[in-house]
């Protein structure tokens, strides 16, 4: 594993601990819709589907969304969830910040996260 999807990996695990995440399709849409969320995140091997009706309610309600380069299984790992987790939001403004600092660094170096 990369050093950066490691450190993701890392504040992702550290935001469920602290439950500032929305786990799910429908959960993190409901979130974004809210006004709750900061930042959605897709795993990379979500389905099209699924991709996008996230990247679709993000892009309307004028929320970041990113094409993260975890799967679903290691996502749902790293939330501490025991299946799949193919999207999520993130609801905290300070841990957003540092996720999206980072997610910016990997697409500079070349691992390209997808954004709205």
């Amino acid at each position: 594993m990369r050093a950066d999807t490691e450190r993701l990996s890392r504040m992702l695990g550290l935001s469920a601990r602290a439950r500032m995440l929305s786990i799910g399709t429908d959960i993190a849409c409901d979130s974004v819709r809210s006004g709750n969320a900061r930042i959605v995140m897709v795993a990379h091997d979500a389905s099209a589907n699924t991709k996008k009706r996230a990247f679709n309610c993000a892009k309307y309600y004028e929320t970041a969304c990113y094409e993260i380069p975890i799967g679903q299984n290691d996502l749902g790992q790293y939330v501490g969830k025991k299946g799949a987790v193919s999207v999520l939001s993130l609801n905290d403004g300070n841990m957003a910040k540092g996720i999206t600092k980072l997610l910016d660094e990997m697409s500079e170096a070349d691992i390209t996260p997808r954004e709205v």
